[in-house]
């Protein structure tokens, strides 16, 4: 069974979304205070790429950081090859059968 780690795709589209929505809101916060477009949006601009690449570093380093993440009790059982869905049917009534999940 593997445990899910998230990939740097992942955290990269991340890192995209999350930006494009702050800097958007700080680009409308300058024009609001200096009713300035081009240099609302120059600012805007400069923060999406700069906080882009910082939370993209925040996001990997913390992924190295197993504090405050709780392992599967089953991952660590080693298998010899993928179970089949018969495997995970037959698992998952076991362990629904001893309480371990609804």
């Amino acid at each position: 069974m593997k445990v899910l780690k998230e990939t740097h795709k992942r955290s990269i589209a991340k890192s995209i979304t999350w930006r494009v929505s702050g800097s958007l809101a700080t680009t409308i916060i300058v024009f609001l205070f200096t009713k300035r477009l081009l240099f609302s949006l120059g600012v805007g601009v400069v923060e999406l790429i700069s906080k882009m690449c910082l939370y993209y570093l925040h996001e990997r380093l913390w992924s190295k950081v197993s504090w405050g993440c709780v392992t599967h009790p089953l991952s660590k059982i080693s298998l010899k090859r993928e179970p089949t869905p018969e495997d995970i049917s037959i698992i998952s009534a076991k362990l629904k059968e001893l309480g371990y999940i609804d």
